[in-house]
This record gives structure tokens, C-alpha cells and sequence, in this order.
């Protein structure tokens, strides 16, 4: 008898993924626990509200707010996906660039916690960038993220430090993490004579 431990075949479990992959996709993914951080669509529901519903399909992505507000995403249309805090750095940048900015697009965009976040960046009809800041729970984010970047194809940005919290299979584009300005030496300050 072998002493050698054998391990899952990868292949296998790779061809498990992608069927489970295809028939999710097929189906469509809704998400009920589902926070609005924030963003170009005009919600005035609470970004501490769970109840929030993402439904991803090929056809749209669809956000369907407790208040009534409903809003669909082209995935043709989608120009990237980022999560943690490189959601919050992209759509929040996103958002200050756009020409109209309102207040409630913004609420929840200037803080920093280590939650599991989502953004969603677009192009409308217009041509305009749009962008949404989700936060998804600790049970679904992944299947969120699994289910964006399976009908816009589009790879999420995640900073190096938390690329450990994406699934493993989906692409990634690591960015580099802003870099605090180093404190440069005081120069001693010389006193001018007096006249």
C-alpha cells in the first residue's frame, strides 16, 4: 500500500465548477441580503438595509430596492467589477468624476470598514459612467461575485491584501494599494535677523 495521500483531482473538481458554473447561469443568481452603499442610481434606502434584492442574469442585472427603486444593468454594457476596499476607491472616484453628482449618490462612499463590497461599473446608453457600491453578506458575496463576472465577463479589481477573499478561478486584476505619503525630514527652521 502507497504512503502517499491522494489529493482531489483538480480537473475534476474544475469540471464540477464549471457545470455548477453553466447551470447557475442558465438560471440566473437572486441575492436577497444585499446592502446600497452608494451610487448613481437615486435610492433613498438606508445603506444599513439587508433587504435589498440582486437578481444577475445574462440578460440584466437587476437591483430592486426596499423603497420601490428598481434599476437594470446591461452586463454588455459593464466596464469592471472591483471588490473591498478597491470597490470603494474605483465607484467612489467613478462617482466624483461624473458630471451630475447628486448627495445620495455619495452617502456611504467616504468611509473605510473592512466589509465585503462590490462594485459595479457601467457605461449607459448615453455613454455616461455610471457605478454602484454593494455590500453583500458574509454567505453570498461570493456567489455575487461569481455570478457578475459570469455574465459580463469583465475581471474584478481587488487590492493584493484581500485578494484571498475572492474565489479561487475568478479573474483578478490586483491593483497596488495607495501608498501613504512617507512624512518627509523637517527642515530646521532658521531665524532671520532682526532689521
Amino acid at each position: 500500500m502507497s504512503k502517499h495521500v491522494r489529493r482531489p483531482n483538480l480537473v475534476a473538481s474544475i469540471v464540477i465548477l464549471l457545470t455548477f458554473s453553466l447551470l447557475t447561469y442558465g438560471q440566473g443568481n437572486s441575492f436577497k441580503k444585499i446592502r446600497y452603499q452608494g451610487g448613481s442610481i437615486a435610492s433613498k434606502v438606508k445603506s444599513d438595509d439587508w433587504n435589498n434584492r440582486l437578481t444577475v442574469t445574462p440578460e440584466e442585472i437587476k437591483l430592486e430596492f426596499k423603497d420601490g427603486v428598481t434599476s437594470t444593468i446591461d452586463p454588455k454594457k459593464v466596464t469592471g467589477l472591483s471588490y473591498g476596499q478597491e470597490a470603494h476607491r474605483r465607484v467612489g472616484t467613478m462617482i466624483l468624476l461624473a458630471v451630475l453628482i447628486s448627495p445620495i449618490a455619495l452617502f456611504g462612499l467616504l468611509h473605510k470598514t473592512r466589509k465585503h463590497y462590490v462594485g459595479i461599473e457601467w457605461q449607459d446608453a448615453e455613454g455616461k459612467k455610471n457605478g454602484v457600491l454593494l455590500q453583500a453578506d458574509k454567505d453570498n458575496y461570493k456567489g455575487v461575485l461569481m455570478a457578475l463576472r459570469g455574465v459580463t465577463g469583465a475581471p474584478v479589481a481587488v487590492s493584493a491584501e484581500e485578494r484571498k477573499y475572492v474565489p479561487t478561478g475568478i479573474d483578478t486584476v490586483i491593483s497596488e494599494t495607495e501608498k501613504k505619503p512617507q512624512d518627509k525630514e523637517k527642515k530646521p527652521e532658521t531665524e532671520k535677523p532682526k532689521p
